[in-house]
């Protein structure tokens, strides 16, 4: 008696959730565009709908003209969409089941926008419908050109063409972009997107079974499976990166360059020049141990003002100089230890902060010693503790009441930036070399030139 009622319980639940489906075992929608992500949309709701006993059918239609179809129910609804979609098709249902995850990203030309984010390229191309893409535009406020296209065919014809700077387009869609030199653009990650499966009201119905049988192949791990089946990660040489929106440029406190309250004509220029292709630019000025430290550990994304190959770490350098150094001195507290070191006398420590190559500049028979700031130098010469500093003269403290002696040991030389050997390290690179071609006159270095002698 209990095996028949719990039937009949079983039966009639069947029967309230399948009811229309009886007499419509097929449902229609828009046939998706071909691609992994698409084929994978099509393959977890196939087999879900086969299990409530439903088959999916397709028909080619616009995206435009296919959601007018599904806002009349004369389709079935959207196999996936972004969520809010049923904000503007009222008639639309969403199933609230996280069908698939993708990406927004810009795929751009280095050639001819350097760092390339939204804000520094000239025009974009799109494809039309695509509403996660129109959505970046508007909160972007981008009001350049853009090019809306019908499919990604039409934009990689564009962009092999070199007819525009970018696109805007789904990661998914990566694979069916046909770019001729892929090594010729960059790929940035924009904003993330979930993408939900819709039903028109008379499906209504189907929303919570289809949800509980989704539920299922993803508690069993068949998502997974055919996550990996599909091969849904963009390809290697188009993998995307984050794109910057803020900047941080990291220096040795250079009074009249790189100051440590973000004033000087260095700090200028880097504001120049990276200004408007992102929010903004942060400024850090200490010491050249701190600064290489914040470029390593990526609370930097440059440094400035360094000398060629300044540093021992792999890194690259801007192609020309963006100023001059004052000269380097020797300071010693009187002649005669002054004299000493210049000839070497072993018994004598000379005290540096920053480059290591400073202590090139003397005898290796002396002592050498390397202190975090200037000011730390300074204060073990004042107390007879060292024979002597090398540094700037506009690094000498404040507190100086007897002047030193000093010896003038190199003259200037030229500034340069030093950025991470990596992908963006490349394109903030490339930026700076494009605007310093392009904007600066000859006289710049010689303006650049830290005055104080």
């Amino acid at each position: 008696m209990r095996q028949r009622l719990s039937l009949t319980l079983c039966f009639l639940f069947i029967s309230i959730w399948l009811t229309p489906a009886a007499a419509q075992q097929a449902l229609t929608f828009r046939k998706p565009a071909t691609g992994p992500t698409a084929d994978y949309i099509t393959a977890v709701l196939e087999e879900a709908y086969a299990d409530l006993g439903i088959e999916l059918n397709y028909q080619p239609i616009p995206r435009l003209r296919a959601e007018q179809l599904a806002q009349n129910g004369e389709i079935a609804g959207e196999l996936g969409r972004l969520a809010g979609l049923e904000e503007e098709l009222d008639n639309l249902n969403r199933v609230p089941f996280k069908l698939y995850e993708f990406s927004i990203v810009l795929v751009a030309r280095k050639a001819a926008c350097g760092l390339c984010t939204l804000k520094s390229v000239n025009n974009i191309a799109y494809i039309g419908g695509m509403r996660a893409a129109e959505t970046v535009l508007t909160d972007a406020n981008f009001d350049k050109t853009t090019f809306r296209q019908s499919d990604i065919h039409q934009v990689s014809k564009l962009l092999n063409a070199e007819r525009i700077d970018a696109a805007l387009i789904a990661d998914f869609q990566l694979r069916n972009l046909e770019l001729s030199q892929p090594k010729d653009f960059i790929v940035y990650h924009v904003k993330s997107e979930v993408g939900f499966h819709y039903l028109h009201q008379k499906y209504k119905h189907l929303i919570e079974p289809l949800y509980q049988r989704l539920s299922l192949m993803q508690a069993s791990g068949r998502l997974s499976q055919l996550r990996q089946q599909f091969k849904l990660q963009a390809p290697e040489q188009l993998k995307p990166m984050p794109m910057p929106t803020e900047l941080t440029a990291a220096a040795a406190a250079r009074p009249g360059l790189t100051g440590a309250n973000g004033n000087g004509r260095l700090w200028q220029l880097i504001n120049t020049v990276y200004g408007d292709t992102v929010a903004g630019v942060k400024t850090l000025a200490s010491n050249w141990p701190r600064a290489l430290n914040a470029l390593l550990e990526d609370k930097a994304h440059m440094v400035v003002g360094v000398y060629k190959n300044q540093f021992d770490n792999e890194l690259l350098y801007s192609k020309k100089p963006i100023a001059m150094d004052d000269a380097l001195y020797l300071f010693a507290s009187d002649r005669t230890k002054k004299q000493a070191i210049l000839a070497g006398q072993e018994s004598h420590t000379v005290c540096y902060s920053g480059n290591e190559e400073l202590h090139k500049l003397l005898p290796d028979s002396l002592s050498f010693y390397r202190a975090n700031t200037s000011l730390d130098c300074f204060a073990l010469l004042d107390l007879n503790r060292i024979e002597g500093v090398i540094d700037y003269k506009y690094n000498l403290p404040d507190w100086v009441t007897t002047p030193y002696h000093r010896s003038r040991l190199r003259e200037p030389l030229p500034l340069y930036v030093a950025f991470k050997n990596n992908e963006l390290g490349a394109q903030l690179k490339a930026h700076l070399d494009r605007a310093l071609e392009a904007k600066l006159s000859p006289r710049f270095i010689s303006e650049n030139s830290n005055t104080i002698r």
